[in-house]
Formats: C-alpha cells, sequence, structure tokens
C-alpha cells in the first residue's frame, strides 16, 4: 500500500465493529453476564473498571469508522481538512473519551480501595514487588500525564469548534 492509499469504508466500519464487539464482550464478561475465558483475573475488577475497559474499545472502534467514513489516509493522525465538520467534532470527542477512559482506569489503580500486587517484568527477569506504594505511584503519576492530556485535549476541541472570534478552521 502507498503512503497516500485510503483503506476501504467497509475496511474501517469492519475493524470498528470488531474493536466494538471486543469492548462489549469485555463489558459483559466482566459484569458475569457471558462466561470469562478460564483464568481471566482481568475480567475479575471493580465494574466500574470493567466498564472503562470495554468503553476504550468501543470507543477505539467508533474511531475507526468515522475515520474511514471521513476519508482519512491511512497514514495520518487526523481527520482531512475537509472532512464534514460533524466527523471532525465527533472524532475529537471520541478521543477525548478513548484517553478519558484508560486514565480513569489508571487512577482507579492509583488511588482506588483494595491491596494492589504489581509485576515488574523484563526479558530475562520477573519479579514480584512488595512496595504497593511504588506501583500506585507509577500509575498515579501516568494518570496524571494522562488527565492532562485529556484536559488539553478538551480545551483544544473547545476553541477549534467553538471559538467566539468565529476562527474554526
Amino acid at each position: 500500500m502507498s503512503t497516500q492509499e485510503r483503506s476501504s469504508v467497509a475496511d474501517g466500519i469492519g475493524f470498528g465493529l470488531a474493536l466494538g464487539a471486543t469492548g462489549a464482550y469485555v463489558i459483559l464478561a466482566g459484569l458475569g453476564i457471558v462466561p470469562a475465558p478460564d483464568g481471566a483475573e482481568a475480567f475479575r475488577g471493580p465494574p466500574a473498571v470493567i466498564l472503562c475497559a470495554g468503553a476504550a474499545f468501543i470507543f477505539a472502534g467508533v474511531a475507526l469508522a468515522i475515520r474511514s467514513f471521513a476519508g482519512a489516509n491511512d497514514n495520518d493522525g487526523d481527520l482531512p481538512a475537509g472532512a464534514p465538520r460533524w466527523t471532525q467534532l465527533s472524532y475529537r470527542i471520541v478521543g477525548i473519551a478513548i484517553a478519558g477512559s484508560l486514565a480513569a482506569i489508571g487512577t482507579w489503580i492509583a488511588i482506588g480501595n483494595g491491596p494492589r500486587a504489581f509485576t515488574v517484568g523484563g526479558p530475562m527477569l520477573e519479579m514480584r514487588t512488595t512496595g504497593e506504594t511504588i506501583g500506585r505511584t507509577v500509575f498515579g503519576l501516568g494518570a496524571v500525564i494522562v488527565w492532562i492530556y485529556v484536559i488539553a485535549l478538551t480545551v483544544s476541541t473547545v476553541r477549534k469548534f467553538f471559538d467566539r472570534r468565529g476562527s474554526s478552521t
């Protein structure tokens, strides 16, 4: 595929539906509505965290569908300038929702109730840390960084689409 080639609309919508179905499965399995894979510890978390994880997949699927509908180049990070305004705004809002879902998960890991067990791994090394404080601190710092990104993206979106001076390019 050349650098300027675009995926078909059907490809984008198909992958978007696959991501959406994955997110729906994560949510339904995490809530015990459908069976989870054997030994899947990730599906035994608090419902709010499971909802955020599944929602991130669903929002990513929506973002792929929007990109495909708007005719985005596969290598571009944003939609084409000529894309309809509603697709540009929707794409930004979905991006904010993805980042917000991930930030909420990191925040819960950092400050949520209950004990935490953290594992540090490498190519030839794996050790279980006893420092719950270290793990929570790392996730907390990561969550702060992602929340800053969510705020910056939100402010940027509001300025781009709702600037009172009329410069909404």
